[in-house]
C-alpha cells in the first residue's frame, strides 16, 4: 500500500480528516467495554453456603459438598442402570406378539 498521499491544493480534505479522525478516537474511548468483575465465591458455592444455613462458612467446604451430592448422584445412577428387575417379569412368547 502506498504511503500517505498528500494533495496540497485542498484543504478541505485534511480538515475533514482531522475532524474524522478526532470523532473516530473519542468513539472509541467511550464505546471501550467495561472489565466484568469477578465474583470472589462462585454462584453455585454462595448458594450451598447460603442455605446451609451457616453450617458451612468456607468456600472449600461448599465445593466438598457440591462434589458430595455430584458422587451421590452418580452411585444412584450407576445402581439404578445395573439392578436388576426382580419382579420375575419374563418376555412375551413369540406366538403372543406375532399373530399371522
Amino acid at each position: 500500500m502506498p504511503e500517505e498521499v498528500k494533495i496540497d491544493s485542498n484543504t478541505e480534505i485534511d480538515q475533514a480528516l482531522k475532524e474524522f479522525e478526532a470523532k473516530s478516537s473519542a468513539e472509541d474511548m467511550q464505546n471501550a467495554p467495561e472489565i466484568p468483575k469477578i465474583p470472589e465465591v462462585p454462584k453455585m458455592v454462595g448458594w450451598v453456603m447460603k442455605l446451609s444455613g451457616g453450617a458451612i462458612k468456607e468456600q472449600r467446604q461448599a465445593e466438598y459438598v457440591l462434589f458430595g451430592v455430584v458422587v451421590l448422584m452418580f452411585a444412584v445412577s450407576l445402581f439404578l442402570f445395573f439392578s436388576n428387575n426382580r419382579s420375575g417379569a419374563k418376555p412375551l412368547p413369540y406366538e403372543a406378539t406375532y399373530k399371522p
